[in-house]
């Protein structure tokens, strides 16, 4: 029974994951043919990125080209379609595929532009356009000074902002057992199995208690699949955010007031800012005392 039930579950997750792919956003539902348009450009860049090749043969500044041609043409129009081209657009830029320092600089460029107004687009989205903003810390080419520090800004700032939006979008109520149902069973005076359609049923009174009950079913999948996979970016999104928050304020140009009004501002408990704040300040004393007196 536990392991019918561990299939079960794992069977309704993959489901209710299909079924919001798309869906789980924010914007006003697309025209059939921005539909179409969207998926025609997505395939077009997944095509792209399965024509490189390993090592420095692919070329960074076609890549751009083509990437901008869809910042242009989808970046005044529905937000989360643009940003999950941007989001797709930036794989290629950081996975390694054009053996160019600047190519994360490219990745982050696209993907802050996608998250200009990050409420606007949906959560997940966000979260993984997030890993897409870096500034290289460790190379000759890496911003120093006020550039590093402006920057730095910016990518801290865009880690809270998820960060908060996340930890507000998890609902202390949900029960993963609370599953819902593969198939329902359609009220028993129709006479009929379980998951049939509701055009089988001819009497309109139960045809439409049935039709109640299969929205109620679908709504419940869908807030499974969301709670679930929230969850999942919780057991990691926070623990990467705050090792980055932590290295990029341990560097000069110090400024913990700065850090501060930040978690003034993206509230997201009394521990997280306490914890950064103390690793921060320590880290920057070690440094201060291995110069030279």
């Amino acid at each position: 029974m536990i392991l019918k039930r561990i299939i079960f579950r794992f069977g309704i997750i993959f489901v209710c994951l299909l079924a919001t792919t798309i869906s789980f956003g924010v914007n006003p539902e697309p025209s059939e043919a921005e539909k179409l348009e969207y998926k025609q450009d997505r395939a077009g860049i997944k095509a792209l990125e399965k024509s490189f090749k390993p090592g420095p043969v692919n070329n960074l500044t076609e890549y751009e080209k083509f990437a901008d041609e869809i910042l242009k043409k989808w970046n005044q129009r529905n937000k989360e379609y643009y940003a999950r081209l941007m989001l797709e657009v930036c794989g290629p830029l950081s996975s390694g595929r054009f053996n160019e320092e600047r190519q994360y600089d490219v990745a982050r460029r696209y993907a802050l532009s996608a998250l200009s107004e990050p409420n606007e687009i949906p959560l997940e989205v966000e979260l993984e356009l997030t890993g897409h903003i870096m500034t290289d810390t460790v190379t000759p080419r890496a911003p120093k000074g006020q550039d590093w520090a402006e920057r730095r800004k910016k990518d801290v700032e865009i880690r809270l902002h998820a960060w908060r939006r996340l930890v507000g979008s998890i609902d202390p109520n949900w029960d993963p057992n609370d599953l819902p149902v593969i198939n329902l069973v359609p009220p028993l005076a129709t006479g009929l199995p379980s998951g049939v359609a509701p055009e089988a049923i001819k009497d309109p009174k139960l045809r439409t208690e049935y039709e109640a009950a299969i929205e109620k079913n679908r709504q419940k999948a869908e807030r499974y699949s969301q709670q679930y996979r929230l969850r999942m970016w919780l057991k990691r999104f926070p623990k990467r955010a705050e090792e980055y928050i932590i290295q990029a304020y341990s560097k000069p140009p110090f400024n913990v007031e700065e850090l501060k009004r930040y978690f003034e501002k993206y509230s997201i408990d009394e521990k997280t800012p306490a914890r950064i704040l103390d690793a921060v300040t320590k880290n920057m004393q070690e440094q201060a005392e291995k110069i030279p007196k």
